[in-house]
C-alpha cells in the first residue's frame, strides 16, 4: 500500500531481559502482522550499545549471527545490515511519546 505510514512511537522497553531493558527506542507498530509486535526502527546514540548487545544475543539465539563474539560483532556493527524485523511484544513497551499515528489511504 504505497499511502500507508505506520504508527511511530518513542517507547520505554522493560522486561525483555535484553540490554535493551530500560532504553527508550523509536518503534513502528504495522498492519501487516496485524498490530502483534513493536518494530525496532532507530534509537538515539545512549542506547546505542544495549541495541548492539541486544542485537547480538538474539541473533546468536537464532543462529544467524555471523561472528562467534560480541567482540567481534562489535568490530562489524556500524555496517551490520539486519536480516529482518526486530520485534519486541507490545506488552514490553510503555509508550511516552507518539511521534506518528498510522495513516491508511483510505483515511484521507
Amino acid at each position: 500500500m504505497k499511502d500507508y505510514l505506520p504508527k511511530i512511537i518513542e517507547g520505554k522497553i522493560s522486561n525483555t531481559g535484553w540490554p535493551i531493558d530500560g532504553h527508550t527506542l523509536i518503534l513502528t507498530l504495522w498492519d501487516y502482522d496485524n498490530y502483534e509486535s513493536w518494530h525496532l526502527c532507530n534509537w538515539k546514540f545512549k542506547a546505542d550499545r544495549a541495541v548492539m548487545e541486544t542485537v547480538f544475543i538474539t541473533e546468536t539465539e537464532a543462529g544467524m549471527c555471523l561472528y562467534d563474539t560480541l567482540e567481534e560483532f562489535a568490530e562489524h556493527w556500524k555496517e551490520w545490515e539486519p536480516e529482518g524485523s526486530f520485534c519486541i511484544p507490545l506488552e514490553n513497551v510503555e509508550v511516552i511519546k507518539v511521534l506518528q499515528e498510522e495513516r491508511k489511504e483510505n483515511d484521507r
